[in-house]
C-alpha cells in the first residue's frame, strides 16, 4: 500500500465510522488533513496517518451507536472490544488500520491510527495548514 493510499484509508474508516455512529455536526481535527507520523516498517523508513474527530450531538441510545459501529469495523476485519462503564465505548485493532476509538461521552469521539507503510512522514508535513504570521 502507498502512503496516499493509506491515508485516504484512515479518512475513509474516520467518515465511515462517525457515519455509523448516528451523529452530526462533527467537527474534524487538523481541518481533515491526517496527520503523518513517523514509523518503521521491516527496517525502513515509514508513515503512518491518524485523524480524529468529534460530535457533541448524541443520540438518546449510545449503547446502540456503539454496537452500529462495532458492526461496521467487523465488516472490514478490525478485532473490537465494547466497553460499557463508565460510558459505552469501543476499541478496535487490526484489519485495515493499527487501532480505532469510538468514545460517547462527554462527546462523541473517533480517533484513527493507520497502519505504518514504507514511506518518509517528513514528506507530508507542508500537507498542514499553519497559521499566518501576526504582524
Amino acid at each position: 500500500m502507498t502512503p496516499e493510499e493509506s491515508r485516504a484509508l484512515a479518512v475513509t474508516i474516520l467518515h465511515s465510522t462517525m457515519e455509523a455512529a448516528n451523529s452530526s455536526d462533527w467537527i474534524i481535527d487538523a481541518d481533515g488533513i491526517p496527520l503523518a507520523e513517523p514509523c518503521e516498517i521491516q527496517g525502513q523508513d515509514g508513515v503512518a496517518f491518524s485523524l480524529g474527530a468529534r460530535s457533541a450531538s448524541r443520540s438518546d441510545d449510545p449503547t446502540s451507536d456503539v454496537e452500529r459501529v462495532v458492526e461496521y469495523w467487523q465488516s472490514i476485519g478490525i478485532t473490537s472490544r465494547v466497553v460499557s462503564q463508565p460510558v459505552p465505548r469501543a476499541f478496535g485493532v487490526g484489519g485495515p488500520i493499527k487501532a480505532i476509538s469510538f468514545s460517547t461521552a462527554p462527546t462523541y469521539a473517533v480517533s484513527v491510527s493507520g497502519e505504518c507503510v514504507p514511506g518518509d512522514a517528513f514528506d507530508y508535513y507542508d500537507d498542514y495548514r499553519a497559521p499566518s504570521p501576526t504582524p
